[in-house]
C-alpha cells in the first residue's frame, strides 16, 4: 500500500533544496531573457481625444452619470466598423495577416477625461500611420453621433410641441399654442414621423447627449524607444515555470535519488 501524501513532507524537502529552486527560476529568467531579445521590437505610436462636459448643457449630473457618459463616448471611438475599416487598411498594406486578431495591436485607454488611442507594431510607420486613420476615424464617429444626438433633443422638443397641440384639439379647448397642424389627422401623422426619426437618431447618437465635447489634443506620435513591457512579462513566466520545475523535481525526490544512484 501506499503511503498517503503528506504536504508537510514537500516542505521539509523544499526548504532543505532552497538552492535548487532559486538555481531553477534563475534559469528561467535567464531564458525568458533570451527569447524576449531574439523577438523583434514592437514599437507604439499614440494619439489622445480630449473630452469636456458642459454642464450648461447637460445639467447637473452625479459623478456615477459623467463617468458613464465617457465610457460611452469612449466605446464610439472603438466600434466595429472603425476597428474593421483600421484591419482591412493593416491588411492591404501588408501590416496584418487576413487571419490575425487585430485586438494585439489596437488598444483604447482612458486617462481621467480622454482617451489614448494606441497601436503596436513591428513596423513603426505601421504603427503612427493606423494611429493616425485611427484618430480620424473616432473624430469622424463623435461628430457624427454628436450632430444626431443634437437632432434628437431638437425632435423632441418638436414632439412636445405636437404633442400639446393635439390636447388642445382634443380638448376643443382654446388654442393657447400655435400649431403648424389644424387637421387632426395630420397631427398624428406628424407626431408618429417624427417619433421613428427620434428613434432613429437616438440610435446613431449611439448613447451620446448634447453637451459633449471633443478635440485631438495630441496627434499621432511615435514612442522614441520600442515599449519594453513585455520583458517584464517574459521574465515572470521563466522565474514561475523555474519555480513549477522545483518543485516538481522535489516533489518526487528526484536529487535523493541521484545521490543514491551515484
Amino acid at each position: 500500500m501506499t503511503s498517503p501524501y503528506n504536504l508537510l513532507d514537500d516542505l521539509n524537502a523544499a526548504l532543505r533544496y532552497w538552492w535548487l529552486i532559486v538555481v531553477l527560476m534563475t534559469a528561467g529568467v535567464i531564458l525568458g531573457w533570451i527569447l524576449f531579445q531574439i523577438q523583434p521590437p514592437l514599437y507604439e505610436a499614440r494619439a489622445e481625444i480630449a473630452l469636456n462636459v458642459d454642464l450648461s448643457r447637460t445639467g447637473t449630473l452625479s459623478d456615477t452619470n459623467q463617468d458613464i457618459l465617457i465610457n460611452t463616448t469612449g466605446r464610439v471611438m472603438a466600434t466595429a466598423a472603425i476597428m474593421d475599416d483600421l484591419k482591412q487598411q493593416a491588411t492591404k498594406a501588408g501590416w496584418l495577416a487576413p487571419n490575425s486578431n487585430p485586438q494585439r495591436m489596437f488598444f483604447i485607454e482612458r486617462k481621467a477625461e480622454s482617451f489614448i488611442l494606441r497601436v503596436q507594431h513591428p513596423n513603426p510607420q505601421a504603427a503612427l500611420e493606423l494611429t493616425d486613420r485611427w484618430s480620424e476615424l473616432a473624430l469622424r464617429a463623435l461628430e457624427s453621433a454628436s450632430q444626431n444626438a443634437l437632432q434628437a433633443d431638437h425632435l423632441e422638443r418638436y414632439l412636445d410641441g405636437l404633442t400639446t397641440c393635439l390636447q388642445q384639439q382634443t380638448s376643443g379647448g382654446v388654442e393657447i399654442h400655435a400649431c403648424p397642424f389644424q387637421d387632426l389627422q395630420q397631427l398624428q401623422t406628424e407626431i408618429n414621423k417624427t417619433g421613428k426619426e427620434i428613434l432613429k437618431s437616438r440610435a446613431n447618437a449611439r448613447g451620446l447627449i448634447p453637451g459633449i465635447r471633443f478635440a485631438l489634443t495630441q496627434p499621432a506620435e511615435l514612442l522614441p524607444e520600442p515599449v519594453q513591457f513585455q520583458r517584464s512579462t517574459g521574465l515572470l513566466a521563466g522565474a514561475l515555470i523555474g519555480l513549477v520545475a522545483a518543485l516538481f523535481v522535489i516533489h518526487f525526490r528526484l536529487p535523493e535519488r541521484l545521490s543514491k544512484r551515484g
